[in-house]
């Protein structure tokens, strides 16, 4: 087994973002393949239009005989390309797709039995093994490939250099890879399997003042299938939420029956009359909200005031943020003239003409941080206000933040086998996340 090249390309910006050839591999196909000694492998537009094309993201309301006849033997995630320059001889290209819009693409070393003159692109059955040698290699790399370019260009290089140097899996690597059984790679590149995506989404809203808290969470799973899938039988799915102690109160989609048995909802899809639907909708009580939030404000002398915010994170919630902000609009008729001190992490500024006094951790809360987020932020801050009038003890803060992790630990799995793969993803969001100055007597 050997790659001949090996390069990721971002579908939404139509280029490449990592490209590397292995001269070694290169050099042994074209002394084994004298007919194709002086073609080499595309590179820029060369590559990424017809790549693009044939996978059908280019142009894919066009109908094109070479690429959408039915007459035409699939075999992905492998795929023939052809050249630019001439669309009879073809390159061959295995396809991973990863997250980001991102595909991992990697050029293995394949008997072609094509001379250049000919219409048909043929491989050597012996060697389809190497195929699923080279999509198993692609799939260990593929966690790299979510990375921001130039890191996941530094940490590819790396790998190369430790497990491919010469385009082939070295040690024990190579060994490991050679012993998968014969049935399971066959399965691996002749067919791919069609996905059920499943998007949980939930928003909190929160108003907390010096008497009470209230928060309530709002969830929607959205079900996607695959355009092209075919579902001749139900999907029976397993919903169920960890983080709860109780039922929600839920609300499916006309084509789902539901039958819940103590915590747990048995889905049966029985007529897929749409490719992407919203499968529920949820809501229920939080009596511990992800950001326990406080907020005092108290009026000096000489239009001084002085600010102090408070927020509590548990531990899940601290560790799966990647944005988190906090606004104080001014009440009508006050304005900020100027910041004296500030004391917290992250930034402290005035925005909207002085109107709103932002603090925004975002930096810290996003993944890619080497910084941590404590259990508590606080912040203090001193201000000199150019408008002040008595309704600004009524001010309220707004808490903006987003997650990875539900706060009703909602999941989903398949009741029985099924042709389908099944793919969940988790997003929580703030929604009129509020508190109340807890040093005013009264809210109005």
């Amino acid at each position: 087994m050997s790659l001949r090249c090996l390069f990721v390309v971002s579908i939404t910006e139509s280029k490449l973002l990592f490209y590397r050839i292995f001269p070694t591999v290169e050099k042994r196909w074209k002394n084994e393949h004298p007919n194709f000694a002086n073609l080499c492998l595309p590179n820029d537009q060369e590559l990424l239009d017809p790549l693009l094309n044939e996978l059908g993201i280019l142009n894919p309301n066009i109908f094109q005989i070479t690429r959408d006849s039915c007459q035409k033997k699939l075999q992905a995630p492998l795929f023939w390309i052809p050249f630019s320059f001439n669309p009879q001889i073809f390159w061959p290209v295995i396809v991973v797709e990863c997250h980001q819009n991102r595909l991992l693409c990697g050029v293995p070393y394949l008997d072609q039995n094509l001379q250049p003159s000919g219409n048909q692109q043929s491989m050597c059955v012996a060697r389809s093994c190497d195929v699923v040698i080279v999509l198993e290699l692609l799939s260990k790399l593929v966690h790299l490939i979510q990375l921001p370019p130039s890191k996941m260009a530094d940490q590819l290089n790396r790998t190369i250099q430790q497990w491919l140097p010469f385009g082939r899996a070295s040690g024990y690597q190579q060994l490991e890879l050679r012993s998968l059984p014969p049935a399971s790679q066959k399965t691996m590149w002749l067919r791919s399997r069609p996905k059920i995506e499943l998007q949980i989404k939930e928003e909190v809203r929160m108003i907390a003042s010096n008497l009470s808290v209230k928060a309530d969470a709002y969830g929607t799973i959205y079900l996607t299938v695959d355009p092209d899938a075919e579902c001749n039988n139900n999907i029976k799915l397993e919903l169920g939420f960890s983080k709860l102690p109780g039922i929600p109160s839920a609300l499916f989609h006309p084509s789902a029956l539901a039958q819940w048995e103590k915590a747990v909802c048995h889905i049966n899809i029985q007529q897929l009359q749409e490719k992407t639907f919203p499968l529920c909708h949820y809501s229920f009580p939080l009596e511990m909200p992800p950001i326990q939030p406080v907020l005092k404000i108290r009026i000096g002398e000489l239009g001084k005031v002085s600010i102090f915010i408070q927020l509590h994170l548990g531990a899940t919630t601290r560790n799966t943020l990647n944005r988190l902000e906090v606004r104080l609009p001014m009440p009508t008729g006050n304005r900020i003239a100027r910041i004296l001190t500030a004391t917290s992490l992250g930034l402290v500024s005035l925005i909207k003409d002085g109107t709103q006094l932002l603090w925004n951790l975002g930096a810290f809360a996003s993944s890619s941080s080497n910084a941590k987020l404590k259990d508590d932020l606080t912040l203090n801050v001193d201000v000199v206000m150019e408008k002040l009038e008595a309704s600004l003890v009524n001010t309220h803060a707004l808490i903006m933040f987003t997650s990875v992790v539900s706060v009703s630990g909602a999941h989903l799995s398949l009741l029985q086998p099924t042709e389908f793969k099944l793919v969940s993803t988790s997003e929580l969001k703030s929604s009129t996340y509020r508190v109340w100055n807890q040093d005013a007597e009264e809210i109005v």
